[in-house]
């Protein structure tokens, strides 16, 4: 009798910590849904089209969003469902910071029709995604610059695409 209590109690003890062990992995996804939404409606912006400034607004929502679930974040699995999200907003910062120089050099004869001027703020960039880069020489003064081609700004937002895909990976996994 003493050793079937002894079993029971294991038993007990097993099926409780599998049970912990499950529900910490698991995702309370109505926690994310305005985040999910705030992603959304970056990803809807380029496509739509949209201005630089609407994509703006709805970059700092997206970082809002994230900010806001920092500390409601649970479980393991939440954890790394935030941390998705944060790569993502990564990615379409990078994207922003290219359009960004894009267009405050375009008006410049200097830079080249299809190319973005390299500066420290977008080296980091460049690095980070392996882009060409070409050496021009600015005449009057002597000095070389950099560039890269305006495709770049695609292929991150390529790259925010994948995002996306990681991120309902883990969703569902």
């Amino acid at each position: 009798m003493r050793r079937r209590k002894g079993i029971f109690i294991c038993m007990l003890a097993v099926i409780l910590l599998a049970g912990a062990c499950s529900s910490e992995q698991d995702i309370n996804k109505g926690k994310f849904k305005k985040l999910s939404e705030a992603a959304q409606a970056v990803k809807t912006s380029l496509v739509a089209g949209a201005s630089y400034q609407q994509f703006s607004e709805s970059l700092q929502n997206l970082s809002a969003e994230i900010t806001v679930l920092r500390d409601k974040a649970t479980s393991k699995k939440e954890v790394e469902v935030l941390k998705e999200y944060s790569t993502l907003l990564k990615i379409y910062q990078d994207g922003h910071m290219l359009w960004k120089y894009k267009m405050e050099f375009a008006p410049f004869d200097f830079v080249p029709k299809g190319r973005i001027y390299v500066s420290q703020d977008i080296e980091p960039i460049v690095f980070k995604y392996s882009f060409p880069v070409e050496s021009h020489l600015y005449k009057p003064t002597h000095q070389y610059w950099k560039s890269i081609s305006e495709d770049s700004i695609q292929i991150i937002w390529n790259n925010a695409d994948n995002q996306f895909k990681i991120i309902e990976g883990t969703l569902h996994s």
